[in-house]
């Protein structure tokens, strides 16, 4: 019975060292899976409430990895070793470990020392465990910044290695510099030469004609409209090579998409109405049209509107010219919308926009004889 005894609690004795580096990896095996894709793990056993999220926005570049274990993590492996393990078992250059109250830090950028003193000055100060890891993260943080600060003002990056023998780090400083021209001419100049071609080339493509024209008049625009909005597409081409003074440049552009609205809505609206066999309506927009888009590049003419803007100073009241032609124009490139949505619902056209004034104010070469803002019945009459 004695000898059974024995042999029973000497069974018990293996068994447990037997079991004992199962039970051991347990939390470096969880600490190491939860690290995983992840920069900061807390055990379940962890009874303090942590913000998580609050610890790891103390390293805003990211470079510090947290992980919290409880406090009977201590009988099977240190804090210190733990740190170790994980550095060397996961992603993470830099990791913070605490095992309840107890911190460290390892990290491939620090010295031991320095990573050390960083977790245990945090160790130290007062607070709840959430502000402790607060604190040392954004003391390792700063360790590694004013680590790698250091390393770019002595002019390399620090390694264990920088006792090698004088002619082998002239050797290596030489290639370096060669790897370092040799990047430097194609991550820097080839892409800059590529990038100024096309800046060139963008350059004389919206001068030539400003990206895609608008399309020429459909074959059912009837010809003398036709003539007049190629007329119109003329122009459009020296407004977008025209030279004015800086704030007129936005100007010349904007006049130049909306010429572009014009030829290519009007070439909309006879479209329309050839399809849907306009007749009579197709024939008063006919007239219409040619007469008024006449207008259009009677006023839009180098020797008015895009005068006014490359020289202002020739003319009385310039601004108040220039937004007139610019009213004006809009008003009738909304009027060829309205006639299109009253062609799709079988109504009579209405021609509500006239360009009579303007043109006249144009001919006259004065100021203040139109103003789009006045009711039909007050503006001048020809």
């Amino acid at each position: 019975m004695r000898r059974f005894a024995l042999a029973l609690l000497a069974g018990l004795i293996v068994a447990g060292l037997g079991g004992a580096p199962a039970w051991a990896a347990s939390y470096l095996d969880d600490a190491v899976q939860g690290l995983t894709g992840a920069r900061g793990w807390v055990s379940s056993e962890v009874t303090s409430q942590l913000d998580l999220a609050k610890v790891l926005s103390a390293d805003i570049d990211g470079q510090v990895a947290v992980a919290v274990l409880p406090d009977t993590a201590k009988l099977e492996s240190s804090p210190s070793a733990t740190a170790a393990d994980l550095r060397a078992r996961t992603d993470w250059p830099t990791v913070l470990v605490a095992m309840g109250e107890d911190f460290s830090a390892d990290s491939a950028e620090l010295t031991k020392t320095a990573a050390l003193t960083a977790a245990n000055q945090a160790e130290r100060a007062p607070g709840a465990l959430e502000d402790k890891l607060v604190a040392a993260v954004a003391s390792l943080a700063e360790a590694l910044d004013q680590a790698r600060n250091q390393a770019e003002e002595a002019g390399a990056a620090p390694t264990a290695s920088s006792s090698a023998a004088d002619g082998d780090m002239a050797g290596a400083g030489r290639t370096v510099l060669k790897v370092l021209a040799w990047t430097f001419f194609f991550v820097v100049v080839v892409p800059a030469a590529l990038i100024t071609a096309l800046v060139v080339w963008l350059v004389k493509r919206h001068r030539r004609g400003g990206g895609r024209a608008p399309i020429k008049p459909s074959k059912q625009t009837p010809p003398d409209v036709a003539e007049k909005l190629e007329e119109l597409r003329a122009l459009r081409v020296r407004y977008l090579n025209a030279r004015v003074p800086g704030p007129a440049f936005a100007a010349t552009k904007n006049m130049a998409q909306m010429i572009a609205r014009i030829v290519t809505d009007t070439s909309e609206l006879f479209r329309r109405l050839e399809s849907r066999g306009g007749g009579d309506q197709q024939a008063v927009a006919r007239v219409e049209y040619r007469d008024q888009v006449a207008k259009v590049v009677e006023v839009l003419g180098p020797d008015y509107y895009l005068d006014i803007l490359a020289r202002p100073d020739l003319w009385d009241d310039p601004r108040g010219r220039a937004r007139a032609v610019e009213a004006a124009v809009a008003a009738f490139s909304s009027q060829i919308i309205d006639n299109i949505k009253q062609v799709n619902a079988a109504q009579d056209l209405r021609f509500q926009v006239s360009l009579d004034a303007l043109a006249r104010a144009k001919r006259d070469q004065a100021a203040g004889l139109y103003d789009p803002t006045d009711p039909p019945n007050e503006r001048p009459r020809p």
